[in-house]
């Protein structure tokens, strides 16, 4: 164990798949938002036209841009430490 290695670090994955996983959410949810009819046949062929209700994508954008927001705080915590 070198002196750069603390037993409490989190993962390097972890930081930047919150990072992917929150910003492509965020995309897909404003893009829903903004040009429901470009997405709408693919939500509603998968079964979740549901997800077409701006109160639910509005709800959703901010949970990933949340996610998207901690996945950067990992990944600046690991690089500045």
């Amino acid at each position: 164990m070198d002196a750069k290695t603390n037993s409490h670090e989190t993962p390097s994955w972890l930081g930047r798949t919150l990072l992917a996983v929150g910003i492509s959410g965020a995309a897909f949810a404003a893009l829903c938002c903004v040009a429901p009819f470009l997405v709408a046949g693919l939500v509603t062929a998968l079964g979740l036209g549901f997800i077409l209700n701006d109160a639910l994508l509005i709800g959703l954008l901010v949970v990933f841009i949340g996610v998207a927001a901690l996945g950067y705080y990992v990944v600046r915590r690991q690089t500045c430490v």
